[in-house]
């Protein structure tokens, strides 16, 4: 045989060799999946529910009347003190209620008054000394509201801590395009009366609605649900997946409470694609 030939047929085999070593070590290659992964850890969990509120006075008077304003002796802006004369109506005075600040004033001196008419009050006292927050609640938020429970309340760059001071006990219908909408009203107090914020604006309100102290979490990204909604995870032991149901509690933006189904400092993947399959083995990034 000549020699050329035989070399050229060993060349040839060793490229079809090496060829086929690359394609089957890329393939073993893309069979090892990275995944993101996290840690189950021991925490507080605070389950809250966000909504905006408004920014009111703590205490309101609003006075209406009949006949012509005999005496009119307040403006906007006036401070008054607690039994001031706010106007006369033919010749018969309306008291503050309370020491505040006048807001508004909507009648004439020397002219009918017609703000029982017109539902506009003719002058309106309030209390700014003492702000809070008023918020309306869902059908479904309503259960989760109770008196006392914790808030933070955000201006812009300022936050200011407060709790839930009022909840009513029937909710109010108000009327709108598509219908009649449902509200509850309730009360948000400031811990310490804020000298930034002004009445009339609208402020977020953060209210933790339940606790779970020294509660097993995983981050939120972790927990995925099955075709029968059930929840479970995708752990990683031994750089192999593993999947497990869980039993889950509350849950804040980042965490979730583990009742069952892991224990402290397992490996969990994050956000797991759909390539993530029970038994396959990965490479895996803690998340920081």
């Amino acid at each position: 045989m000549n020699w050329k030939k035989i070399i050229g047929i060993l060349v040839a085999i060793a490229a079809v060799a090496f060829i086929g070593y690359t394609v089957i070590f890329a393939n073993n290659k893309e069979e090892v999946l990275s995944v993101r992964t996290g840690k189950v850890t021991e925490e507080t969990i605070n389950e809250t529910l966000n909504l905006t509120g408004m920014v009111e006075p703590g205490e309101t008077q609003e006075v209406y009347g009949q006949g012509t304003v005999s005496d009119l002796p307040v403006a906007v802006n006036d401070t008054v003190e607690e039994g001031d004369t706010l106007i006369s109506f033919s010749g018969v005075p309306i008291e503050a209620n309370f020491s505040g600040t006048v807001t508004a004033v909507n009648a004439t001196e020397g002219e009918p008054d017609t703000s029982t008419q017109t539902g506009t009050p003719a002058v309106v006292l309030a209390d700014l000394s003492q702000l809070e927050v008023a918020i309306q609640l869902t059908k479904t938020d309503a259960p989760l509201v109770k008196a006392d429970q914790t808030a933070t309340l955000t201006s812009g760059d300022q936050t200011y801590s407060g709790k839930v001071s009022q909840v009513d006990p029937v909710a109010t219908s108000t009327p709108g395009a598509t219908g009649n909408t449902q509200l509850l009203n309730a009360v948000v107090s400031f811990d310490e009366n804020p000298e930034d914020l002004i009445a009339g604006f609208d402020i977020d309100v953060e209210i933790t609605t339940n606790t779970s102290e020294n509660a097993m979490t995983i981050p939120i990204e972790a927990l995925v649900y099955d075709n029968n909604n059930e929840p479970f995870v995708y752990t990683v032991e031994n750089d192999v997946i593993k999947s497990k149901p869980v039993e889950i509690g509350i849950q804040s933006a980042t965490k979730v409470e583990i009742l069952s189904g892991l224990a402290a400092d397992e490996t969990v993947v994050l956000s797991p694609s759909e390539d993530v399959k029970n038994g396959i083995t990965v490479t895996t990034q803690e998340k920081e």
